[in-house]
């Protein structure tokens, strides 16, 4: 989530029926059809026309539109607006089921007050919240909207998946733990990963991504470049990932209760 900085996955997830050992319905391989970075001032359409596939492309980048910076407003008046073009294109153009939002915390930077551009991407949310809700309640949408913990999810992957959190010794921090995440989108996408297909229009984002983490790995991890590109990107695609693999989960304890737990060690079976 971010103002200048706005990254997205959408996901399409077929739905399978399970009869063994006993019927259930689970989410099978997800396949990425969009995965973009934005600025919530620019023109989503006008983007979209011009769009040439890669969220690394000059074009698509916050970089571009900040040439007139100068004229940009963060008034409360004019990012509501920003909120109600934002959600009306995403429904118009994914037609989403569920909507996941980042769920966003006041940071200090270590200094005495609370940064500004954390308030403004706080205000932000809200009004995501807000549009959403109403246009649910008005138009009836079957559409379920959640909020995402990055803490969870980083501990869903990195803990639970890499055990990277789990001890002191291995403990990663701050820009490390960035880095980590980047390293596992890059090796789902450029190892032909059983968890993940890469739709077309996402193929070139995918793409450079695994190229740009290739690139880094020759390099020490505070020497790779544009690490909030691949973070921002990384993060909106694991948290859908997550969230995917958690309703499978749910679904498995709600139908096989404690068989579906090994009780000596909490993990599924």
């Amino acid at each position: 989530m971010g103002i200048r900085n706005l990254a997205f996955a959408h996901l399409t997830v077929p739905v399978e029926e399970i009869t063994q050992p006993l019927q259930h319905i689970w989410y099978s391989r997800p396949t990425l059809q969009a995965w973009r970075r934005i600025a919530v001032t620019e023109s989503l359409h006008a983007t979209t026309n011009s769009y040439p596939g890669s969220a690394f492309d000059k074009s698509t980048s916050a970089e571009s539109g900040l040439a007139g910076a100068a004229k940009e407003s963060f008034e409360p008046i004019h990012y509501a607006r920003h909120a109600y073009d934002l959600v009306k294109y995403m429904l118009h153009t994914y037609k989403p089921n569920h909507i996941l939002i980042e769920r966003q915390r006041f940071r200090s930077g270590s200094q005495s007050a609370v940064q500004e551009w954390t308030l403004r991407v706080g205000v932000f949310e809200g009004m995501l919240y807000s549009v959403l809700r109403t246009l649910i309640e008005e138009h009836k949408l079957q559409l379920s909207i959640e909020p995402m913990q990055p803490p969870r999810v980083n501990r869903y992957w990195l803990e639970g998946r890499q055990g990277l959190l789990g001890s002191k010794e291995n403990k990663l921090v701050g820009r490390e733990v960035k880095k980590a995440k980047i390293d596992l989108v890059g090796q789902l996408l450029g190892g032909g990963s059983s968890d993940i297909c890469v739709g077309s229009a996402a193929q070139q984002t995918a793409s450079d991504f695994v190229s740009r983490v290739n690139q880094a790995s020759t390099r020490r991890r505070a020497d790779i470049p544009n690490i909030s590109k691949l973070d921002d990107l990384a993060d909106s695609l694991l948290q859908g990932l997550a969230w995917i693999q958690w309703q499978n989960n749910r679904r498995r304890i709600e139908t096989l209760g404690r068989d579906a737990i090994d009780m000596a060690s909490g993990a599924l079976l």
